[in-house]
C-alpha cells in the first residue's frame, strides 16, 4: 500500500509550492527609467525651425514654407474653414506668397515643450504685408499658435496651426 503523508507535511508542501509559484508576483516591477530631459534642446530646435520657416515665407518660397508642416497637419485660419493636410496647404501658401510686397513674417513669443519630449506649442505674432498695384503696402497683424510634434526621425513638424487677426 502506498504510504500516506501526514496532514502537516501536505500543508507545508502546499505552502512552499505556493510561495515558489507566486513568490515572483509579489515583487514590485521596476519603474522604467525616465526619459532624458531634452526640453532645452527641443525648444532651441523649434525656435530655429520657426525662424527658418519665417525666412522661407519672407523669401516667398511656398514649397519650403509648407515643408515645416507634418503630412497630416491641420490649419485653422482666422475666419476660414479648417484645412487638412500639407498637400492642401501648398495651394493657399503659393497664392499668399505670390502676392507682391514683403510677405509673411512671424516672431516667436514663447515655446513650451512637454516633459515627454514629443509635443510642444509655440505662440507669437505675425505680420503679413502686401503691396497694391501702385506699390502701397498694407499690413495685417495677428497672433498664432503652432503645435509641434517630434517625428520618428527626430525632426519637429507642425501638426496644428491656428491664427487670428489682431494683436
Amino acid at each position: 500500500m502506498p504510504r500516506c503523508s501526514s496532514p502537516s507535511r501536505i500543508i507545508v508542501s502546499a505552502v512552499l509550492l505556493t510561495l515558489f509559484i507566486f513568490g515572483g508576483c509579489s515583487k514590485k516591477p521596476e519603474a522604467p527609467a525616465a526619459p532624458a530631459d531634452t526640453r532645452d534642446a527641443d525648444e532651441a530646435a523649434i525656435r530655429s525651425a520657426s525662424a527658418a520657416w519665417s525666412a522661407a515665407a519672407q523669401a516667398h518660397d511656398a514649397q519650403k514654407a509648407v515643408s515645416y508642416f507634418a503630412d497630416d497637419a491641420v490649419q485653422l485660419p482666422d475666419r476660414g474653414p479648417a484645412v487638412n493636410g500639407r498637400d492642401n496647404f501648398l495651394k493657399g501658401w503659393t497664392e499668399m506668397l505670390a502676392m507682391p510686397g514683403p510677405g509673411l513674417s512671424f516672431q516667436t513669443t514663447a515655446v513650451e515643450v512637454a516633459r515627454s519630449g514629443d509635443l510642444a506649442y509655440e505662440y507669437g505674432t505675425y505680420t503679413f504685408a502686401s503691396a497694391d498695384k501702385k506699390g502701397k503696402i498694407s499690413e495685417e497683424k495677428g497672433k498664432y499658435v503652432f503645435v509641434w510634434k517630434k517625428q520618428p526621425s527626430g525632426e519637429w513638424k507642425v501638426v496644428l496651426d491656428m491664427d487670428n487677426l489682431g494683436t
